[in-house]
């Protein structure tokens, strides 16, 4: 089974930017194109969250016609930055529910079966997992124990290292999470967005992990200091489930050159 994932698209209004400078439709279209002519084709696409900036209805609007061109399903999960509401009005595989209502579920029409966990909090940047979610996942780990497992959700269940996004924008609830998948050995990868950048932790008994952003990645600075954005291009995850392990990739969307050597002819 081959999965794209794509993450904080942060989709704006038409003519508008994110963060006074980025037009995010720019790494999204690219990141579409991308996967449209990946061979073999992915199964499916994981969105995990922030897949607008603000939350608003023209912003899903202005999502969902650059995600309509996908060559293949598409599977979401809500971020911090998104309305649970909105989603799922447009996102039919998403189950239904009120405004306080959790978007948790399975995917099980794959070779990999697919659990999305909603850690978001409505209004919040930081994140969570309740223990009615864990005692929900626990019971649906249990009853697929053969089944290899990926968990998607936005906020990733470990600290970054980065201070000002690990003070002003963390995890709650990871000790539990990390309870139950440590019952549970089937879980192959936890994939997650909202840092902006590939981080990787043992977690569990398994690997939780961030993946870098379809619009802008943050910097990379171990200091205490204030939110900046580095030029670092956009990208992609590509896991790729085969003889019994995942295998994760980077995949960046600019245009690169490719060529064989002449030692390799």
């Amino acid at each position: 089974m081959l999965i794209a994932q794509i993450t904080d698209c942060h989709i704006v209004e038409p003519g508008a930017l994110m963060a006074e400078r980025i037009d995010p439709t720019v790494g999204l279209t690219a990141a579409i194109e991308l996967i449209n002519r990946l061979d073999p084709l992915p199964d499916l696409v994981l969105a995990t969250g922030d897949l607008v900036n603000d939350g608003a209805p023209a912003q899903y609007d202005q999502l969902m016609s650059l995600l309509g061109v996908l060559a293949v399903p598409v599977l979401a999960i809500p971020g911090n930055h998104d309305v649970r509401s909105h989603m799922r009005a447009r996102f039919s595989s998403l189950p239904g529910g009120g405004a306080d209502d959790p978007i948790d579920y399975v995917a099980d029409a794959y070779p990999v079966r697919l659990i999305g966990i909603d850690t978001s909090i409505p209004g919040r940047n930081d994140g969570r997992v309740t223990a009615d979610q864990m005692r929900w996942l626990d019971g649906q780990l249990s009853a697929e124990p053969e089944r290899p497992t990926i968990i998607f959700q936005h906020h990733p269940p470990f600290r970054s290292g980065i201070p000002w996004m690990d003070r002003d924008s963390g995890f709650a609830g990871a000790e539990l999470e990390a309870s139950v998948l440590s019952r549970h050995d089937h879980v192959e990868a936890v994939v997650c967005g909202h840092l902006h950048r590939a981080i990787h932790r043992r977690f569990g008994r398994t690997v939780a992990s961030s993946w870098p952003s379809t619009a802008v990645q943050l910097s990379l600075d171990l200091r205490d200091g204030s939110p900046s954005y580095t030029d670092e291009p956009a990208a992609i995850a590509l896991h790729e489930y085969s003889d019994g392990s995942l295998n994760s990739h980077v995949v960046t969307v600019a245009t690169a050159d490719r060529w064989t050597p002449s030692w390799a002819v």
